[in-house]
């Protein structure tokens, strides 16, 4: 196996920018992306993978944690953590480019769900009006809770409230390529990135107050504030995962050209 050194690593990005766990856990998947680790090779010690990557022990654990979950390695007691093997791995999670999967799902999401709210919005009938308007009641309910199922229930309102505003737009193909994107059992390393940001309740009441904002313009039928808070909601979503990150391109509008009679 061979991982990068503490300078290299440095030169990914400051801690700044990028969140140090997911940063070390980059690392480990660049290096089974590149065939530097195989399914069945053991990890360096948690020791020796903080100084390769010039990061802390707890960061290097919390690492470990998300690839864990995410079914990308196994913690085997007494041994070590070991890569999973192809077939125990969970879905097809490391189908994706595996250096900067989670940066470049939600980078396709917020080219897709935009378009999505905006859809809604002009499209939205009372029966979606009041299951969206339920949502957000029962993710404010998990949010006054305490304990990891509060927590549990209020990211399954979170991802269900997205998938709910795509399938409302209308557009099947956009309903489909949308929870394609954040079905949990597809994409389980995002997911944990994803909740793993959402630990801390102030994080959550922001996204509660950012998906309040989207369902009131939605329900007011005002398309384009629809779309705007979107892009807002999701370029916040990245700033508390990643940092600072160049916001995505979004194709230019036609200019309206005048024909001459």
């Amino acid at each position: 196996m061979s991982l990068p050194s503490s300078a290299d690593f440095a030169n990914r990005g400051s801690p700044a920018v990028r969140r140090r766990y997911l940063a070390v856990a980059e690392e480990v998947l660049r290096a089974i992306g590149t065939g530097n680790l195989a399914p069945g090779d053991r990890l360096p010690d948690e020791r020796a993978l903080a100084q390769r990557c010039g990061a802390s022990r707890s960061t290097v654990r919390e690492a470990l944690l998300a690839l864990e979950l995410g079914g990308v390695i196994e913690v085997r007691p007494g041994a070590g953590c070991f890569v999973t093997t192809s077939s125990s791995r969970p879905g097809p999670a490391l189908s994706l480019h595996v250096d900067s999967a989670p940066r470049q799902m939600l980078e396709v999401r917020q080219l897709l769900e935009p378009a999505a709210a905006r859809r809604c919005a002009l499209t939205l009938g009372d029966r979606d009006r009041a299951a969206l308007a339920a949502t957000i009641e029962a993710a404010a309910g998990h949010l006054a809770g305490s304990g990891p199922d509060s927590v549990d229930g209020y990211v399954e309102c979170n991802l269900h409230f997205h998938r709910q505003i795509a399938r409302a737009s209308g557009n099947a193909v956009l309903a489909e390529l949308t929870d394609q994107l954040i079905d949990p059992g597809k994409h389980p390393l995002w997911t944990l990135v994803d909740s793993l940001a959402g630990r801390d309740r102030d994080t959550r009441t922001q996204q509660l107050v950012e998906h309040r904002a989207i369902l009131d313009a939605i329900i007011a039928g005002d398309g384009e504030l629809a779309e705007e808070s979107m892009t807002a909601h999701l370029s916040a979503m990245s700033q508390r995962i990643f940092g600072a990150q160049p916001s995505p391109v979004r194709p230019a509008r036609p200019r309206a050209r005048s024909v001459r009679l």
